[in-house]
């Protein structure tokens, strides 16, 4: 499994990312403009590599965010959990596929069951706030998944978009409740709209952004 990190933005909040595991999953801390409080996105992987690097910066771990349930993106959650005793985030029905290992498709992918637990649901529209530029909209976005979460920060123009939106791509939807249509339309109404120079952190892959993917993503093309 391969780990690295690289400094995705470096005013106001800092964004890091961990790419981790066989599927080359991203991993985000999110590190408030105080360097002090942080976030963690998706922690797919290696629960004691990402333990190892927020206690080495002394970092206040406030809240784990899960932009959905597959077994690739929850892997490292309760280790965590169980370290920090911090919430773990997500829309009800996606906390019922990270329960799930049918559902989540570690049964499938990995032939052994990974689940994970939620303790915090979140709903479109809602604000998730930790002073200062930590402050989150929640946008559901299903297709990928069944209500997909991308948290949205206005203010650093920012969204981590799990794997609904890649890079020139979408997230597959030959799973669980997976739906193409859905899915293009969702991104459609509810990301695009986001301004342009907003920048995306994915699930896997690079960064790009709003401009980037309504010019150049084929899924999006009209």
């Amino acid at each position: 499994m391969s780990v690295y990190i690289e400094i995705a933005g470096d005013e106001g909040m800092r964004i890091e990312k961990m790419v981790l595991g066989n599927m080359n999953n991203n991993t985000y801390i999110i590190i408030g403009r105080d360097e002090k409080t942080a976030l963690i996105v998706d922690p797919s992987y290696k629960p004691e590599r990402i333990i190892e690097y927020i206690s080495g910066l002394g970092l206040e771990l406030k809240a784990m965010l899960i932009t959905h349930g597959h077994f690739d993106h929850i892997g490292a959650v309760d280790k965590i959990k169980a370290h920090y005793n911090v919430p773990v985030i997500t829309h009800e029905e996606e906390a019922r596929i990270m329960s799930d290992s049918i559902k989540n498709l570690s049964t499938y992918f990995l032939a052994r069951e990974v689940t994970a637990t939620a303790d915090t649901y979140i709903e479109d529209g809602d604000i998730l706030d930790y002073g200062d530029d930590l402050v989150f909209k929640v946008i559901t976005v299903p297709g990928h998944s069944v209500k997909g979460v991308c948290y949205y920060c206005q203010e650093e123009n920012v969204v981590f978009t799990g794997d609904t939106l890649l890079a020139g791509s979408i997230g597959r939807t030959d799973y669980y409740n997976g739906n193409q249509s859905d899915l293009v339309e969702a991104i459609n109404n509810r990301l695009m709209f986001l301004p342009d120079e907003t920048k995306v952190f994915p699930g896997h892959g690079s960064d790009t952004t709003i401009r980037n993917e309504k010019k150049n993503n084929p899924f999006l093309q009209s």
